[in-house]
């Protein structure tokens, strides 16, 4: 062996383990705890909707109003 098949050797053995530390840690992040179910969001999303949509119904029959008495 000369000094060349060495060095790639070693070279090949780093890539292989950095790849190996790099999916180590993505299988780390994968287990974090979220703060909030994606069902407890979906909800909290649809209720601000339905209240947006109540406001902006109010609203538009306050203008109806408003413009049938004029």
């Amino acid at each position: 062996m000369n000094l060349h098949t060495i060095f790639l050797f070693l070279l090949v053995l780093a890539a292989y383990i950095n790849l190996y530390l790099t999916f180590q840690n993505r299988k780390q992040n994968k287990k974090t705890k979220l703060p909030i179910s994606s069902k407890e969001w979906r909800e909290k999303i649809e209720d601000e909707k339905f209240k947006s949509w109540i406001s902006n119904r109010e609203k538009l029959k306050v203008k109806r109003k408003i413009d049938i008495d004029h």
